[in-house]
Protein backbone atom coordinates (compact mmCIF):
# COMPACT_ATOMS: atom_id res chain seq x y z
CA UNK A 1 0.00 0.00 0.00
CA UNK A 2 3.00 2.09 0.90
CA UNK A 3 4.54 1.74 -2.34
CA UNK A 4 1.10 3.14 -4.14
CA UNK A 5 0.79 6.29 -2.22
CA UNK A 6 2.43 8.56 -4.62
CA UNK A 7 1.31 6.33 -7.95
CA UNK A 8 -2.57 6.85 -6.45
CA UNK A 9 -1.96 10.69 -6.26
CA UNK A 10 -0.68 11.15 -8.95
CA UNK A 11 -3.21 8.56 -11.07
CA UNK A 12 -6.50 11.00 -9.13
CA UNK A 13 -4.95 14.17 -9.72
CA UNK A 14 -4.58 13.34 -13.90
CA UNK A 15 -8.29 11.51 -13.66
CA UNK A 16 -9.24 14.84 -11.90
CA UNK A 17 -7.75 17.26 -14.65
CA UNK A 18 -9.12 15.37 -17.20
CA UNK A 19 -12.56 15.50 -15.56
CA UNK A 20 -12.22 18.99 -14.44
CA UNK A 21 -11.71 19.65 -18.42
CA UNK A 22 -14.87 18.06 -19.53
CA UNK A 23 -17.34 19.42 -16.81
CA UNK A 24 -15.35 21.92 -14.34
CA UNK A 25 -16.25 21.98 -11.05
CA UNK A 26 -14.21 25.10 -9.51
CA UNK A 27 -14.54 25.93 -6.03
CA UNK A 28 -17.03 23.55 -5.38
CA UNK A 29 -14.31 20.47 -6.17
CA UNK A 30 -11.60 22.47 -3.91
CA UNK A 31 -14.26 21.98 -1.47
CA UNK A 32 -14.39 18.35 -1.16
CA UNK A 33 -10.90 17.91 -1.56
CA UNK A 34 -11.04 19.66 1.51
CA UNK A 35 -13.16 17.37 2.87
CA UNK A 36 -11.40 14.38 1.98
CA UNK A 37 -7.87 15.75 3.23
CA UNK A 38 -9.44 16.31 6.55
CA UNK A 39 -10.81 12.84 6.42
CA UNK A 40 -7.07 11.40 5.63
CA UNK A 41 -5.76 13.72 8.54
CA UNK A 42 -8.54 11.63 10.54
CA UNK A 43 -8.74 8.22 9.59
CA UNK A 44 -5.10 8.35 8.13
CA UNK A 45 -6.52 6.43 5.04
CA UNK A 46 -4.96 6.70 1.92
CA UNK A 47 -8.10 6.19 -0.23
CA UNK A 48 -9.04 9.34 1.17
CA UNK A 49 -5.68 11.17 -0.18
CA UNK A 50 -6.57 9.69 -3.63
CA UNK A 51 -9.94 11.01 -3.58
CA UNK A 52 -8.88 14.40 -2.53
CA UNK A 53 -6.01 14.92 -5.52
CA UNK A 54 -9.35 13.78 -7.66
CA UNK A 55 -11.13 16.60 -6.23
CA UNK A 56 -8.28 18.63 -6.71
CA UNK A 57 -7.50 18.08 -10.17
CA UNK A 58 -11.27 18.96 -10.74
CA UNK A 59 -11.52 22.33 -8.80
CA UNK A 60 -8.43 23.69 -10.35
CA UNK A 61 -9.37 23.87 -13.81
CA UNK A 62 -10.44 26.58 -15.03
CA UNK A 63 -12.10 27.23 -18.83
CA UNK A 64 -10.96 30.21 -20.71
CA UNK A 65 -13.21 30.59 -23.69
CA UNK A 66 -12.48 32.77 -26.02
CA UNK A 67 -14.05 36.59 -25.50
CA UNK A 68 -17.42 37.30 -27.23
CA UNK A 69 -15.94 39.89 -29.03
CA UNK A 70 -12.81 37.77 -30.42
CA UNK A 71 -14.99 35.52 -31.82
CA UNK A 72 -16.60 38.25 -34.30
CA UNK A 73 -13.08 39.74 -34.76
CA UNK A 74 -10.59 37.24 -35.94
CA UNK A 75 -12.69 35.44 -38.83
CA UNK A 76 -12.06 39.44 -40.33
CA UNK A 77 -8.37 38.92 -39.39
CA UNK A 78 -5.99 39.34 -42.26
CA UNK A 79 -2.35 40.76 -41.16
CA UNK A 80 -1.22 40.48 -37.56
CA UNK A 81 1.47 40.94 -35.48
CA UNK A 82 3.00 39.25 -32.82
CA UNK A 83 5.94 37.45 -31.13
CA UNK A 84 6.71 33.43 -31.98
CA UNK A 85 6.41 31.49 -28.54
CA UNK A 86 7.49 28.12 -29.45
CA UNK A 87 9.54 25.78 -31.23
CA UNK A 88 8.65 25.89 -35.44
CA UNK A 89 8.07 22.68 -36.64
CA UNK A 90 8.19 21.59 -40.65
CA UNK A 91 5.60 20.36 -42.05
CA UNK A 92 5.61 18.58 -46.27
CA UNK A 93 4.59 22.20 -47.21
CA UNK A 94 4.90 24.77 -44.62
CA UNK A 95 6.52 25.67 -41.44
CA UNK A 96 3.87 25.80 -38.29
CA UNK A 97 4.66 27.57 -35.48
CA UNK A 98 2.88 29.86 -32.43
CA UNK A 99 2.51 33.36 -32.18
CA UNK A 100 1.14 35.64 -29.80
CA UNK A 101 -1.04 38.11 -31.11
CA UNK A 102 -0.16 41.76 -29.77
CA UNK A 103 -3.10 43.46 -30.40
CA UNK A 104 -5.74 40.66 -29.32
CA UNK A 105 -3.76 39.14 -26.78
CA UNK A 106 -4.63 35.24 -28.01
CA UNK A 107 -2.25 32.87 -29.61
CA UNK A 108 -3.02 31.62 -32.97
CA UNK A 109 -1.11 28.11 -34.73
CA UNK A 110 0.05 30.15 -38.27
CA UNK A 111 1.42 28.12 -40.67
CA UNK A 112 3.72 30.25 -43.08
CA UNK A 113 6.36 29.53 -45.77
CA UNK A 114 9.15 27.09 -45.57
CA UNK A 115 11.27 29.23 -47.07
CA UNK A 116 11.46 31.99 -44.59
CA UNK A 117 12.43 30.19 -41.02
CA UNK A 118 11.34 32.17 -37.78
CA UNK A 119 12.64 31.45 -34.78
CA UNK A 120 11.78 31.50 -30.80
CA UNK A 121 11.22 35.16 -29.31
CA UNK A 122 10.85 36.99 -33.44
CA UNK A 123 8.75 39.44 -33.27
CA UNK A 124 6.80 39.23 -36.72
CA UNK A 125 4.56 40.49 -38.80
CA UNK A 126 2.16 37.97 -40.87
CA UNK A 127 -0.11 38.23 -43.84
CA UNK A 128 -2.37 35.91 -44.93
CA UNK A 129 -5.69 35.09 -43.61
CA UNK A 130 -7.69 33.06 -40.28
CA UNK A 131 -8.84 29.79 -39.97
CA UNK A 132 -10.94 27.97 -37.35
CA UNK A 133 -9.17 24.75 -36.36
CA UNK A 134 -11.18 21.81 -37.85
CA UNK A 135 -11.85 18.64 -36.80
CA UNK A 136 -13.45 19.16 -33.48
CA UNK A 137 -11.07 17.01 -31.90
CA UNK A 138 -7.73 19.41 -32.87
CA UNK A 139 -10.09 22.84 -31.81
CA UNK A 140 -10.37 21.28 -28.07
CA UNK A 141 -6.52 20.13 -28.65
CA UNK A 142 -5.38 23.76 -29.53
CA UNK A 143 -7.78 25.45 -26.72
CA UNK A 144 -6.70 23.80 -24.00
CA UNK A 145 -3.00 25.05 -24.36
CA UNK A 146 -4.41 28.55 -24.83
CA UNK A 147 -4.37 28.45 -28.72
CA UNK A 148 -7.91 30.00 -30.49
CA UNK A 149 -7.47 29.57 -34.48
CA UNK A 150 -5.05 29.07 -37.56
CA UNK A 151 -3.56 31.35 -39.69
CA UNK A 152 -2.14 30.95 -43.02
CA UNK A 153 0.64 33.15 -43.66
CA UNK A 154 1.72 33.76 -47.14
CA UNK A 155 3.92 36.09 -46.68
CA UNK A 156 6.14 36.40 -42.83
CA UNK A 157 7.91 39.91 -42.27
CA UNK A 158 10.75 39.87 -39.17
CA UNK A 159 10.35 42.68 -37.55
CA UNK A 160 12.63 42.45 -34.90
CA UNK A 161 15.35 39.55 -34.12
CA UNK A 162 15.00 37.40 -31.07
CA UNK A 163 16.58 38.09 -27.88
CA UNK A 164 18.01 34.45 -27.03
CA UNK A 165 17.59 31.81 -24.71
CA UNK A 166 17.20 27.92 -24.63
CA UNK A 167 14.19 28.14 -26.94
CA UNK A 168 16.63 30.05 -29.86
CA UNK A 169 19.38 27.55 -29.64
CA UNK A 170 17.60 24.57 -30.05
CA UNK A 171 15.37 26.19 -32.75
CA UNK A 172 18.86 26.60 -34.33
CA UNK A 173 20.65 23.58 -33.45
CA UNK A 174 17.01 21.96 -35.03
CA UNK A 175 16.93 23.91 -38.28
CA UNK A 176 21.00 22.80 -38.62
CA UNK A 177 20.64 19.11 -38.45
CA UNK A 178 17.62 19.12 -40.67
CA UNK A 179 19.79 20.84 -42.79
CA UNK A 180 22.38 18.36 -42.84
CA UNK A 181 19.72 15.73 -43.91
CA UNK A 182 18.33 17.77 -46.33
CA UNK A 183 20.33 16.01 -49.04
CA UNK A 184 18.78 12.48 -48.30
CA UNK A 185 15.84 10.80 -50.41
CA UNK A 186 12.87 12.59 -49.56
CA UNK A 187 11.29 9.59 -47.60
CA UNK A 188 14.75 8.56 -45.61
CA UNK A 189 15.09 12.58 -44.65
CA UNK A 190 11.34 12.72 -43.33
CA UNK A 191 12.02 9.66 -41.32
CA UNK A 192 15.34 10.26 -40.07
CA UNK A 193 13.99 14.41 -38.94
CA UNK A 194 11.14 11.84 -37.53
CA UNK A 195 13.35 9.41 -35.38
CA UNK A 196 16.32 12.19 -34.38
CA UNK A 197 14.54 15.34 -34.02
CA UNK A 198 10.91 14.46 -33.44
CA UNK A 199 9.65 16.25 -36.35
CA UNK A 200 6.95 13.90 -38.02
CA UNK A 201 5.73 16.64 -40.17
CA UNK A 202 7.82 15.67 -43.09
CA UNK A 203 6.14 12.15 -43.60
CA UNK A 204 3.03 11.79 -45.25
CA UNK A 205 -0.47 11.27 -43.82
CA UNK A 206 -0.46 7.89 -45.43
CA UNK A 207 3.15 6.59 -43.95
CA UNK A 208 2.00 8.00 -40.44
CA UNK A 209 -1.54 6.17 -40.88
CA UNK A 210 0.74 3.30 -41.52
CA UNK A 211 2.70 3.31 -38.18
CA UNK A 212 -0.70 3.71 -36.53
CA UNK A 213 -1.68 0.21 -38.39
CA UNK A 214 1.43 -1.50 -37.85
CA UNK A 215 1.11 -0.32 -33.82
CA UNK A 216 4.57 1.17 -33.87
CA UNK A 217 3.13 4.87 -33.81
CA UNK A 218 5.15 5.61 -30.82
CA UNK A 219 8.52 4.98 -32.83
CA UNK A 220 7.68 8.45 -34.34
CA UNK A 221 7.53 10.39 -31.01
CA UNK A 222 10.56 11.25 -29.58
CA UNK A 223 10.60 9.25 -25.85
CA UNK A 224 12.10 6.89 -23.68
CA UNK A 225 13.35 4.61 -26.04
CA UNK A 226 15.31 7.13 -28.27
CA UNK A 227 16.83 8.95 -25.01
CA UNK A 228 17.60 4.97 -23.79
CA UNK A 229 19.14 4.06 -27.09
CA UNK A 230 21.09 7.22 -26.94
CA UNK A 231 21.67 7.51 -23.31
CA UNK A 232 23.42 3.80 -23.30
CA UNK A 233 25.35 4.33 -26.78
CA UNK A 234 26.63 7.52 -24.95
CA UNK A 235 27.80 5.03 -21.69
CA UNK A 236 29.09 2.62 -23.94
CA UNK A 237 31.55 4.84 -25.77
CA UNK A 238 32.28 6.69 -22.38
CA UNK A 239 33.52 3.68 -20.67
CA UNK A 240 35.18 2.85 -23.67
CA UNK A 241 37.59 5.81 -23.22
CA UNK A 242 37.61 4.69 -19.69
CA UNK A 243 35.97 7.62 -17.83
CA UNK A 244 34.88 7.30 -14.42
CA UNK A 245 31.64 6.22 -13.39
CA UNK A 246 30.53 9.20 -11.76
CA UNK A 247 32.14 11.24 -14.20
CA UNK A 248 29.55 9.69 -16.98
CA UNK A 249 26.32 10.99 -15.15
CA UNK A 250 27.68 14.31 -15.39
CA UNK A 251 28.31 14.34 -18.74
CA UNK A 252 25.44 12.57 -19.81
CA UNK A 253 22.89 14.19 -18.02
CA UNK A 254 23.06 17.49 -19.29
CA UNK A 255 23.40 15.60 -22.94
CA UNK A 256 20.56 14.47 -22.24
CA UNK A 257 18.92 17.75 -21.21
CA UNK A 258 19.98 19.41 -24.44
CA UNK A 259 18.19 16.52 -26.58
CA UNK A 260 14.76 17.07 -24.32
CA UNK A 261 15.41 21.21 -26.15
CA UNK A 262 16.29 19.91 -29.47
CA UNK A 263 13.51 16.92 -29.49
CA UNK A 264 10.78 20.19 -28.92
CA UNK A 265 10.14 20.11 -25.01
CA UNK A 266 8.34 16.45 -25.91
CA UNK A 267 6.20 15.40 -22.87
CA UNK A 268 7.06 11.85 -23.52
CA UNK A 269 10.64 12.57 -23.89
CA UNK A 270 10.36 15.16 -20.71
CA UNK A 271 9.28 12.34 -18.91
CA UNK A 272 12.19 10.13 -19.70
CA UNK A 273 14.80 12.74 -18.86
CA UNK A 274 12.99 13.07 -15.77
CA UNK A 275 12.90 9.48 -14.85
CA UNK A 276 16.82 9.33 -16.15
CA UNK A 277 17.81 12.49 -14.18
CA UNK A 278 15.93 10.84 -10.92
CA UNK A 279 17.73 7.39 -11.97
CA UNK A 280 21.21 8.96 -12.45
CA UNK A 281 21.36 11.14 -9.28
CA UNK A 282 20.20 7.82 -7.34
CA UNK A 283 23.09 5.75 -8.52
CA UNK A 284 25.67 8.58 -7.55
CA UNK A 285 24.05 8.88 -4.29
CA UNK A 286 24.32 4.82 -3.75
CA UNK A 287 28.07 4.84 -4.96
CA UNK A 288 28.49 7.26 -2.45
CA UNK A 289 26.95 5.08 0.28
CA UNK A 290 24.22 7.44 1.25
CA UNK A 291 20.83 5.38 -0.09
CA UNK A 292 20.37 1.43 0.17
CA UNK A 293 20.03 -0.24 -3.53
CA UNK A 294 16.64 -1.65 -2.22
CA UNK A 295 15.13 1.86 -2.21
CA UNK A 296 15.36 2.15 -5.91
CA UNK A 297 11.49 1.87 -7.25
CA UNK A 298 11.28 2.90 -10.77
CA UNK A 299 7.49 3.60 -10.01
CA UNK A 300 7.98 6.43 -7.75
CA UNK A 301 10.29 8.28 -10.68
CA UNK A 302 7.95 7.54 -13.13
CA UNK A 303 4.97 8.67 -10.67
CA UNK A 304 7.14 12.09 -9.69
CA UNK A 305 7.71 12.71 -13.49
CA UNK A 306 3.91 12.52 -14.14
CA UNK A 307 3.50 14.72 -10.90
CA UNK A 308 5.63 17.53 -12.52
CA UNK A 309 4.43 17.28 -16.00
CA UNK A 310 0.94 17.70 -14.92
CA UNK A 311 1.71 20.76 -12.01
CA UNK A 312 3.57 22.20 -14.92
CA UNK A 313 0.89 21.72 -18.28
CA UNK A 314 -2.57 20.31 -16.36
CA UNK A 315 -4.02 20.21 -20.51
CA UNK A 316 -1.68 17.56 -21.01
CA UNK A 317 -3.69 14.72 -18.81
CA UNK A 318 -6.61 15.09 -22.05
CA UNK A 319 -3.09 14.65 -24.37
CA UNK A 320 -2.81 11.40 -26.39
CA UNK A 321 0.82 11.68 -26.06
CA UNK A 322 0.75 12.24 -22.42
CA UNK A 323 -1.38 8.96 -22.32
CA UNK A 324 0.37 7.12 -24.66
CA UNK A 325 3.54 7.61 -23.05
CA UNK A 326 3.35 7.46 -19.34
CA UNK A 327 0.95 4.28 -19.53
CA UNK A 328 3.42 2.40 -21.80
CA UNK A 329 5.95 2.93 -18.97
CA UNK A 330 3.58 1.93 -16.19
CA UNK A 331 3.03 -1.38 -17.75
CA UNK A 332 6.67 -1.86 -18.32
CA UNK A 333 7.25 -0.89 -14.61
CA UNK A 334 4.55 -3.07 -13.46
CA UNK A 335 4.07 -5.99 -14.84
CA UNK A 336 8.29 -6.63 -16.65
CA UNK A 337 9.55 -7.70 -13.71
CA UNK A 338 7.20 -10.97 -13.40
CA UNK A 339 9.40 -12.04 -16.67
CA UNK A 340 12.55 -11.05 -15.56
CA UNK A 341 12.21 -12.76 -12.55
CA UNK A 342 10.91 -15.62 -13.95
CA UNK A 343 12.74 -19.29 -13.95
CA UNK A 344 11.14 -19.43 -17.78
CA UNK A 345 13.52 -16.97 -18.64
CA UNK A 346 17.13 -18.30 -16.89
CA UNK A 347 16.15 -21.31 -18.55
CA UNK A 348 16.40 -19.28 -22.40
CA UNK A 349 19.85 -19.40 -24.12
CA UNK A 350 21.29 -15.72 -24.33
CA UNK A 351 19.98 -15.23 -28.26
CA UNK A 352 16.37 -16.82 -27.19
CA UNK A 353 16.23 -14.33 -24.07
CA UNK A 354 17.16 -11.50 -25.74
CA UNK A 355 14.02 -11.60 -27.80
CA UNK A 356 12.32 -12.57 -25.52
CA UNK A 357 12.99 -9.41 -23.14
CA UNK A 358 12.03 -7.36 -26.17
CA UNK A 359 8.79 -9.23 -27.00
CA UNK A 360 7.93 -8.89 -23.09
CA UNK A 361 8.64 -5.11 -22.97
CA UNK A 362 6.40 -4.76 -26.04
CA UNK A 363 3.83 -6.85 -24.62
CA UNK A 364 3.61 -4.65 -21.33
CA UNK A 365 3.62 -1.40 -22.93
CA UNK A 366 0.67 -2.81 -25.27
CA UNK A 367 -1.25 -3.81 -22.28
CA UNK A 368 -0.29 -0.45 -20.92
CA UNK A 369 -1.63 1.85 -23.85
CA UNK A 370 -4.52 -0.72 -24.65
CA UNK A 371 -7.52 1.49 -23.49
CA UNK A 372 -5.96 4.80 -24.79
CA UNK A 373 -5.15 3.45 -28.52
CA UNK A 374 -8.55 2.17 -28.57
CA UNK A 375 -10.10 5.78 -26.82
CA UNK A 376 -7.84 7.62 -29.61
CA UNK A 377 -7.95 6.30 -32.86
CA UNK A 378 -10.62 3.72 -32.65
CA UNK A 379 -9.24 0.85 -33.27
CA UNK A 380 -6.02 -1.38 -31.85
CA UNK A 381 -3.12 -3.16 -34.00
CA UNK A 382 -2.89 -6.85 -33.13
CA UNK A 383 0.26 -6.87 -34.97
CA UNK A 384 2.29 -4.35 -32.77
CA UNK A 385 4.12 -7.10 -31.00
CA UNK A 386 5.44 -8.72 -34.14
CA UNK A 387 6.33 -5.33 -35.53
CA UNK A 388 7.92 -4.14 -32.63
CA UNK A 389 9.99 -7.14 -32.31
CA UNK A 390 11.54 -6.61 -35.86
CA UNK A 391 10.94 -2.40 -36.08
CA UNK A 392 12.86 -1.87 -32.47
CA UNK A 393 16.15 -3.23 -33.28
CA UNK A 394 16.35 -1.48 -36.63
CA UNK A 395 14.69 1.74 -34.99
CA UNK A 396 18.31 1.58 -32.93
CA UNK A 397 20.55 0.86 -35.92
CA UNK A 398 18.96 3.98 -37.84
CA UNK A 399 19.16 6.33 -34.63
CA UNK A 400 22.97 5.62 -34.35
CA UNK A 401 23.35 5.34 -38.11
CA UNK A 402 22.03 9.53 -38.20
CA UNK A 403 23.88 10.28 -35.00
CA UNK A 404 27.32 9.12 -36.48
CA UNK A 405 26.32 9.40 -40.15
CA UNK A 406 25.19 13.61 -39.66
CA UNK A 407 29.11 14.63 -38.88
CA UNK A 408 30.01 12.69 -42.02
CA UNK A 409 27.33 14.67 -44.16
CA UNK A 410 29.41 17.90 -43.93
CA UNK A 411 32.63 16.35 -45.57
CA UNK A 412 31.97 16.72 -49.41
CA UNK A 413 33.30 13.27 -50.52
CA UNK A 414 31.96 11.38 -47.73
CA UNK A 415 28.11 12.88 -48.02
CA UNK A 416 26.75 11.22 -51.57
CA UNK A 417 28.11 7.28 -49.74
CA UNK A 418 26.71 8.38 -45.96
CA UNK A 419 23.13 9.47 -47.72
CA UNK A 420 23.02 6.33 -49.95
CA UNK A 421 23.48 4.32 -46.30
CA UNK A 422 21.15 6.21 -44.68
CA UNK A 423 18.75 5.92 -47.59
CA UNK A 424 19.44 2.09 -47.60
CA UNK A 425 18.22 1.90 -43.68
CA UNK A 426 15.25 4.05 -44.39
CA UNK A 427 13.50 2.90 -47.38
CA UNK A 428 12.78 -0.54 -46.49
CA UNK A 429 12.51 -0.16 -42.72
CA UNK A 430 8.90 2.73 -44.05
CA UNK A 431 8.55 -0.92 -46.61
CA UNK A 432 8.38 -2.94 -43.97
CA UNK A 433 6.13 -0.72 -41.42
CA UNK A 434 3.69 -0.08 -44.98
CA UNK A 435 3.10 -3.81 -45.35
CA UNK A 436 2.63 -4.80 -41.24
CA UNK A 437 -0.07 -2.13 -41.80
CA UNK A 438 -1.73 -3.56 -44.96
CA UNK A 439 -1.92 -7.21 -43.64
CA UNK A 440 -5.39 -8.61 -43.34
CA UNK A 441 -6.72 -8.39 -39.90
CA UNK A 442 -3.96 -5.28 -38.84
CA UNK A 443 -6.94 -3.05 -37.63
CA UNK A 444 -9.30 -4.25 -35.37
CA UNK A 445 -12.20 -1.44 -34.45
CA UNK A 446 -13.04 -1.22 -30.96
CA UNK A 447 -16.55 0.91 -29.89
CA UNK A 448 -16.11 4.72 -28.26
CA UNK A 449 -16.23 3.70 -24.94
CA UNK A 450 -13.70 0.74 -25.01
CA UNK A 451 -11.26 3.22 -23.26
CA UNK A 452 -13.50 4.48 -20.47
CA UNK A 453 -14.67 0.80 -19.33
CA UNK A 454 -11.24 -0.49 -19.57
CA UNK A 455 -9.61 2.54 -17.25
CA UNK A 456 -12.72 2.30 -15.14
CA UNK A 457 -12.17 -1.12 -14.50
CA UNK A 458 -8.86 -0.57 -13.94
CA UNK A 459 -9.32 2.07 -11.78
CA UNK A 460 -11.65 -0.02 -9.49
CA UNK A 461 -9.11 -2.89 -9.24
CA UNK A 462 -6.25 -0.93 -8.05
CA UNK A 463 -8.49 0.65 -5.29
CA UNK A 464 -10.03 -2.74 -4.13
CA UNK A 465 -6.39 -4.26 -4.04
CA UNK A 466 -5.47 -1.44 -1.88
CA UNK A 467 -8.37 -1.57 0.09
CA UNK A 468 -7.58 -5.61 1.00
CA UNK A 469 -3.81 -4.94 1.52
CA UNK A 470 -4.90 -2.10 4.30
CA UNK A 471 -7.80 -4.30 5.52
CA UNK A 472 -4.74 -7.17 5.66
CA UNK A 473 -2.62 -4.78 7.56
CA UNK A 474 -4.84 -3.70 10.44
CA UNK A 475 -4.83 -6.40 12.64
CA UNK A 476 -1.09 -6.17 12.81
CA UNK A 477 -0.24 -2.24 13.02
CA UNK A 478 -3.10 -1.22 14.80
CA UNK A 479 -6.25 0.44 13.90
CA UNK A 480 -5.11 4.29 13.51
CA UNK A 481 -1.28 3.75 11.91
CA UNK A 482 -0.52 2.36 8.32
CA UNK A 483 3.02 2.26 7.37
CA UNK A 484 2.43 4.65 4.80
CA UNK A 485 2.17 7.50 7.34
CA UNK A 486 5.35 9.18 9.07
CA UNK A 487 5.89 8.75 12.80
Amino acid sequence: MARALLPGIVAALGFGLALGHLAPLGPLGLGVSALFMVLAARYRRIPFLWAAALFLGAGLVRPTPLPEHLAFQLPLLRECTGRVVDLPEPTAKRLAFTVEVETLGVRLLAYGPQGNPVYPGQRVRLFGRYDIPEPQGFRDYLARRGIHGLFWAEHVEILEESRGGLLFWAAQARERLRALLRPLPSRAQALLCALLLGSRGLLSPEEKEAFREAGVAHLLALSGLHLGILVAGGWFLLRLLRVPRVLRHFLLIPMASAYVLIGGLRVSLLRAALMFGVLGLFWLLWERGWVARRWLDPLQGLSLAALLVLLVWPWSTLDAAFQLSFSATTGIVLMLPSWTGSRLRLRLPRGGRYLADLLAVSACAQVGVLPFLGASFGYLAPYGLVANLVLIPWTTALLWAGVLGLPLLLIPTLAPWVGRMLGLLAEPYLWVVARIGSLPGAVLPVGETFGLWYLLALWAFLILRALQEETRALPELGRGWHPAWPG
